[in-house]
């Protein structure tokens, strides 16, 4: 084998390398653009385009069609030695080029043409051509007809000029006709041209042949715009581009109107992202243009004629998103041959730019037409990446993107979500700070943002968005309306400073636009932080300092604050004194004062000031605050019919379209009720029925539910809710809402939970109001207090070091301003707003050291508390502060200081719970009874014309104060005690069930056994629920203080008197007491009428009753009571 190797090789080699033979090169050139784009990505010169289609641009069509010599002359391609080197869709189109032949695609383009152009040449008809057969077309028939009934008593040019001028539709086909009848020489420039446009105009599809013919024949100079344009529209028709935009560059160098086509060829060259064509055509239209007075800026934010000039057929196009990524990458690709290498921006770097800048708010518009935020939100933030990677300028795309989100509605409404328009400046004004060459935001961009913040009540925003504006612009004042607007704004917020310094701005650069409008946010910003005096001063600096006169508004502003401090008598004065003025009162004049009677449950006052608005003709009727008013008056009244009638009518009304305003008030403040009630069925019947009538919801009716929850010890749910269903809901989530679950959560023993709720509270820069303060002070409270109590510290010296910087951190802040948002309030007591700050803070951590039992610590903060206010004459502590203090002042036995913060608490609770007509009639004090059983006391307390949803009010102080009484342990306190009592029914107050278990409980042991029965048979009793049956193998837990009674946890109400197990065990041992004293024969009393026990069988049945049915369980209770009787 190897012998034979050199002998194969040789042989082999001769065959292998043997020279082929010689051929003919091919005479195919490829374009440079068949090396790196496929055959439907091509993006040619017009040059190259207009290759395709050769032709001498005037005559007649079939004119300039080459005439076909041979049509089998093409060339085949020779082998495929190279075709490796062709992409796919590049080497089908170059194989489909050979194989047809350039003549070949002549010939097709004038067989598209028709044979039939050729008759509308120079020589018009004289009749049908030889051979020709006649038409039986019926329609044929007609046309001839109304033809030769045109062309009777007038030549062919004047019935065809009669046709345009009276511009009759669908007759296109006459025109045309005429026109073939009508002389070379009497085919004017204004008829072709008009003859041109009306053909253009058809309803139905349009000759292109025919119009192009015409066009052709028309010169140069006598081609208006609007030819080009319908021709240009013709070829595009045709699918024949090259020639379209060799008529827009003709039409481009001449100057007359702009409308000659620009639109519809963009639309063609980037829908099919033919980008160096696109970019032509627009640079021959900038170069049209800049021949006139236009300036360039146009061009920089294209608005107005040249935009719908130049990109109104753009907008149109279906994703236009993906055309712009194609054109990005177009430009990427091609960046060397467009961008200068040196900083000097050449002509087409500065096409590039325009067309970015006309054709990206369209792609923006389009986008934002979308309702998927993440899809958008991605498309921003990969367009501005692009461009800046691109070294694109991206501020005009800033300032458009934003300006166009400022316009539409759901931008301008809360979101949980990101907010486009914010997100966006955010991104523009860090390329404005870290690229000195970029574009900063313009002085109108951020007054639009500033305006649509305030809408959204974001204080935060708001003063970042000042401070950005004189930070790009320095030097730039803000415009007075935008100072005034920023002054309510900050008023409404209770910022009394911000307020303070744009009026001075205002007043320094503008000193004619100081007014009433702008004055009146003095006054207001004091009136929502419920500072009576300081909205007095305001409203007097009005007339002293700038001599002007307070109207009706101002007045309303002093009203307002009158009744945001609860202050009745200063709120019927300042009514007064408007009308003394002669000012006739509004809608916003009687809203806060029916606010008032309806926050106190005076149905009578309510009423009289609905008629007196009637009265002055105001439309108060058909307002839905006065309806939603009238609702809580009753409910306060305890009138829960009443209530859900007027909300029945408010439904009504508002189906009918005669009530202004929301329903929603009305259900939300149902729903409350019954929560508040744990009435969980009826607040769900309430909600279903919200939905049924298609009512919708908002934050407030979720705070309802929310309380539901929670006094159903389900505050988990109620975490949820702000959490998951509000946030995906869009609905804003407030303080008040963080203070109810925090409660909960501390009512339930939750203090991990209560913690985490204030944490995220805290995270989410929630505006901060005196019910979340107090339920954030609380939960850090009963941490320390828990983490003491495990470390087993029961020194009372020990600090609570982590509340009390709270309670620092919350003084150092403007504490007042947290009682200018409008939102309920969630607290232990009853008392005027503007004594919940500071005051109700301190009092809260009174309470917390008196629980450590250090109460020297709890009076020096009293004191601190009175020091905070010292500045403000009749300072008063609340009531809140009082309770607190008085709880410290009965541990340590100081009873004179008790009853002197009773007195205190006694005098505010009875400005609290006046109504108008005390006010307007001031009563005589109550009679004093000696005995709490006098039948007259429950008929007086009934009758007591004092605020129904208020006799609650004096709850803990009355308790603190008695038990301070039958602390001193004589028979003098014990009958003051009663007084007391007696003073606070025939009054009209109530007395919690602790206090009246108490009070039964002193009498018993006392030995007043009578008065002891007949007051627990009359208030207790009522509602005792029974005892419950014990089983052997049954284990039921006992409510506290309610052991052995038939109560579950959701029947244990505050508003309930019933009496508790030990007063039950106490009456017991009186009774075997007064059993035993009677087989004893000792007992019998003459003044009763006998003996005792048939006498307090007699008046007090269910109570002798519930004692002989009481399981003998020998529990503690009964051992201390009932073992040594």
């Amino acid at each position: 084998m190897l012998e034979r190797a050199s002998t194969c090789l040789e042989t082999g080699g001769r065959q292998l390398f043997q020279a082929p033979k010689r051929c003919l090169r091919t005479r195919r050139m490829i374009h440079f653009s068949f090396w790196h784009h496929g055959a439907n990505d091509l993006s040619l010169p017009s040059s190259w385009a207009s290759a395709l289609i050769n032709g001498p641009g005037d005559g007649d069509v079939g004119d300039w069609c080459p005439r076909v010599t041979n049509r089998n002359s093409t060339r085949r391609h020779e082998g495929p030695l190279l075709d490796f080197l062709y992409p796919e869709k590049t080497l089908a189109l170059i194989q489909n080029m050979t194989r047809i032949g350039w003549d070949a695609i002549a010939v097709r383009r004038r067989q598209q043409l028709g044979g039939g152009v050729r008759q509308i040449s120079t020589s018009s008809r004289r009749g049908a051509r030889r051979g020709e057969p006649k038409s039986t077309d019926p329609r044929e028939a007609e046309l001839k007809g109304q033809l030769q009934q045109r062309l009777e008593g007038s030549t062919a040019s004047q019935a065809l000029q009669a046709l345009l001028d009276a511009n009759e539709p669908r007759n296109q086909e006459i025109a045309f006709r005429i026109y073939s009848e009508v002389e070379e020489q009497d085919r004017t420039r204004e008829l072709r041209a008009g003859l041109l446009e009306y053909l253009a105009a058809a309803e139905e599809s349009v000759d292109n042949n025919r119009i192009l013919g015409i066009f052709k024949s028309l010169s140069v100079e006598d081609r208006r715009a609007s030819s080009y344009r319908i021709a240009i529209s013709a070829y595009l028709s045709l699918e024949m581009i090259g020639p379209a935009v060799q008529l827009h560059d003709e039409a481009a160098d001449r100057s007359f109107q702009r409308q000659f086509g620009t639109d519809i060829l963009l639309e063609r060259t980037i829908r099919d992202n033919q980008w160096e064509l696109s970019i032509g055509v627009f640079g021959a239209f900038v170069r049209h243009a800049s021949r006139g007075d236009q300036q360039p800026y146009i061009w920089e934010r294209p608005k107005g004629e040249f935009n719908r000039v130049v990109w109104g057929k753009v907008a149109n196009l279906p994703d236009l998103r993906e055309n712009l990524s194609s054109l990005l990458g177009y430009v990427k690709q091609f960046q060397h041959d467009l961008f200068s290498p040196n900083d000097a921006i050449m002509e087409p770097e500065k096409n590039l730019r325009f067309f970015l800048n006309g054709l990206v708010p369209k792609v923006i518009n389009q986008v934002l037409e979308t309702k998927d935020e993440d899809a958008i939100w991605k498309f921003f933030t990969d367009l501005f990446r692009d461009l800046r990677d691109l070294n694109l300028p991206t501020g005009y795309f800033y300032d458009y993107a934003i300006g166009r989100t400022l316009r539409i509605p759901r931008y301008r409404k809360y979101t949980n979500q990101r907010h486009l328009c914010l997100e966006l400046y955010q991104m523009f004004k860090m390329e404005a700070l870290h690229d000195s060459r970029s574009l900063r935001p313009s002085e109108g961009m951020i007054t639009h943002l500033i305006y649509m913040v305030t809408h959204l009540d974001s204080v935060r925003e708001v003063n970042r968005l000042i401070d950005d504006h004189y930070k790009f612009h320095p030097r730039r004042t803000l415009q007075p309306e935008l100072l005034t607007h920023l002054m309510h704004f900050y008023a409404r917020f209770g910022l009394a400073d911000q307020v303070k310094k744009y009026f001075e701005e205002l007043r320094s650069h503008y000193k004619g636009a100081v007014n009433l409008e702008v004055l009146s946010a003095l006054p207001y910003v004091y009136a929502r932080r419920i500072d009576i005096q300081g909205t007095l001063d305001q409203f007097n600096r009005i007339r002293s300092e700038f001599n002007l006169t307070p109207d009706i508004a101002c007045w309303n502003i002093l009203l307002l604050a009158h009744t945001r401090a609860d202050d009745l008598e200063g709120a019927l004065e300042c009514f007064n004194n408007i009308l003394n003025a002669g000012l006739v009162p509004t809608l916003n004049t009687f809203q806060p004062l029916l606010d008032l009677c309806a926050d106190r449950g005076d149905i009578e006052a309510y009423e009289s000031l609905y008629s007196k608005a009637q009265a002055l003709n105001l439309p108060i009727r058909s307002e839905a605050f006065s309806r939603t008013g009238y609702v809580r008056v009753l409910l306060n009244s305890g009138d829960i019919e009443g209530a859900q009638q007027v909300t029945r009518a408010m439904v009504r009304a508002h189906k009918e379209g005669t009530l202004r305003g929301q329903v929603t008030p009305a259900y939300n403040m149902l729903i409350n009720y019954y929560s508040l009630r744990r009435d969980i069925g009826s607040s769900h019947s309430v909600y279903k029925q919200m939905t049924h009538d298609k009512i919708p919801t908002d934050t407030w009716t979720y705070a309802a539910l929310m309380r539901a929850f929670i006094e159903v010890r389900q505050t988990n749910a109620a975490f949820k809710l702000i959490r998951v269903t509000m946030p995906n809901n869009n609905i804003r989530v407030h303080a008040f809402h963080y203070a109810i679950v925090i409660t909960g959560f501390i009512h339930e023993g939750q203090y991990k939970h209560a913690m985490r709720a204030h944490e995220l509270m805290m995270k989410r820069n929630i505006i901060q109001t005196p019910s979340s303060r107090m339920a954030s002070l609380q939960i850090i409270g009963m941490t320390e207090l828990t983490r003491l109590q495990e470390e087993r510290d029961e020194n009372p010296r020990t600090r609570l070091i982590a509340v009390e910087e709270a309670l620092r951190e919350m003084l150092t802040e403007d504490y007042q301003s947290e009682l200018a948002p409008w939102q309920p309030r969630h607290g232990r007591f009853i008392e005027a707003r503007q004594q919940a700050v500071p005051d109700g803070y301190f009092g809260l951590l009174v309470l917390l050291y008196s629980a450590r039992k250090a109460y020297n610590i709890s009076k020096e903060l009293f004191e601190a508390a009175n020091s905070v206010k010292t500045g403000e004459a009749n300072y008063e502590a609340p009531i809140g502060l009082l309770v607190a203090i008085m709880e410290t002042h009965l541990r340590t036995r100081e009873f004179d200081e008790v009853a002197r913060c009773w007195q205190l608490a006694k005098t505010q609770a009875d400005r609290l719970v006046k109504t108008f007509e005390q006010v307007a009639s001031p009563q005589s004090p109550p009679m004093e009874f000696d005995s709490i059983v006098d039948p007259s006391i429950m008929q007086r307390a009934q009758q007591a014309n004092i605020s129904v949803n208020r006799r609650q009010i004096l709850f803990a102080a009355s308790r603190i104060y008695i038990r301070s009484l039958y602390a001193q342990n004589t028979p003098q306190k014990d009958l003051e005690a009663q007084r007391t009592i007696s003073n606070l029914l025939t009054s009209g107050y109530f007395l919690d069930n602790l206090t009246w278990n108490e009070f039964i409980q002193r009498l018993a042991l006392r030995d007043r056994t009578l008065d002891a029965f007949t007051a627990c048979e009359a208030y207790l009793m009522p509602e005792f629920p029974g005892w419950r049956d014990l089983a052997p193998y049954y284990i039921r837990s006992n409510q506290p203080g309610y052991d052995w009674m038939e109560l579950r946890h959701e029947n244990v109400l505050k508003q309930v008197i019933r009496p508790r197990y030990r007063t039950m065990v106490v009456l017991a041992a009186a009774w075997a007491k007064v059993k035993k004293d009677e087989a004893m024969g000792v007992g019998y009393n003459p003044n009763m009428g006998g003996w005792p026990r048939p006498i307090l069988e007699q008046i007090a049945p269910m109570t002798i009753r519930a004692i002989e049915t009481m399981p003998k369980t020998g529990d503690e209770l009964q051992e201390k009571y009932l073992g040594v009787v």
